[in-house]
């Protein structure tokens, strides 16, 4: 099937602005504005291509452009940037024909809180407090896939009223495997989701059936799955009620992201949660970690 290249631009640009609305949210959630919260906006602005014409994009980066300018950010510096921060985001949510009432925008307006929220590299009760209401307020999210593991999660953190620091780094961890952003390792968007993955301490790929989803860093699906086929597993195309295990690539990229790749996930958390399907999901490096030496 042909897909419209304007049709892919629209998608992935919108994909864009949705994140961009919600990054703001997440950095101004605890309403402060950090260093690295400065930084990472200029640094994921950069990156944002598609969007890098728009003139509150443009006004936006040369306002944070000024702000490091001298290399010295002040108080007052930051609370001029935050009304920047806000002014912007709202006039992206004025601006026509943008898609931000999708289940598919809805994921991506919480993977950009999530990124935002994480830019300053920790987690406090006002953020995670945050994360809680926005989830509450959005009833699909956090019933499904990709909303209801946070979700569940920050329940199952906040009921004895007391948010232990094992716990927020829990709950840390889980929006950077769900948001593609690692910031300790130099990684501003871009990683794979591994929200949903299970605890795999032996991959046997022998007699296996095996499904692959995403972009891998060994190489071209088609390689993956010729490794696969040599060990003595067998590779299908779509998740099905006999598939042992869906492996998630290592590499993203927005194109793909919540599309074909997502759909795989949710079915095999559907299957996996609702007993249908003794599947698990599991992610490159297991699967190469567990391979036979060639």
């Amino acid at each position: 099937m042909n897909i419209n290249p304007a049709f892919n631009y629209k998608q992935n640009r919108d994909k864009l602005f949705a994140n961009l609305i919600s990054i703001i949210d997440g950095v101004l959630s605890d309403n402060e504005l950090s260093d690295s919260e400065i930084i990472y906006m200029t640094t994921w602005l950069s990156d944002s291509e598609q969007i890098s014409d728009n003139p509150f994009v443009v006004l936006l980066q040369e306002r944070i452009a000024r702000v490091l300018d001298d290399g010295v950010i002040t108080a007052d510096e930051r609370e001029e940037l935050k009304g920047v921060l806000l002014e912007v985001q709202r006039s992206i949510m004025d601006m026509p024909n943008i898609d931000l009432y999708s289940k598919e925008s809805d994921i991506n307006l919480l993977n950009g809180l999530c990124k935002g929220i994480v830019a300053d590299r920790q987690l406090g009760i006002d953020e995670i407090n945050y994360l809680d209401w926005w989830l509450t307020q959005n009833g699909m999210l956090k019933r499904n896939y990709p909303g209801k593991h946070l979700y569940e999660l920050i329940k199952s953190i906040k009921e004895d009223g007391i948010i232990e620091k094992s716990e927020s780094e829990l709950l840390y961890k889980a929006m950077v495997d769900f948001s593609g952003t690692d910031l300790d390792s130099g990684i501003v968007d871009g990683l794979s989701c591994h929200l949903p993955c299970d605890d795999i301490d032996n991959f046997n790929v022998i007699g296996a059936t095996v499904c692959l989803t995403g972009n891998f860093v060994t190489g071209k699906r088609s390689l993956v799955s010729e490794i696969i086929e040599k060990a003595g597993g067998k590779v299908i195309d779509r998740v099905t009620q006999s598939a042992d295990y869906l492996v998630i690539g290592a590499l993203s990229s927005r194109d793909w992201r919540y599309s074909s790749h997502g759909r795989k996930i949710e079915k095999a958390i559907e299957d996996r949660d609702s007993g249908k399907s003794s599947i698990k999901i599991t992610t490159e490096d297991i699967l190469m970690k567990f391979l036979p030496a060639s």
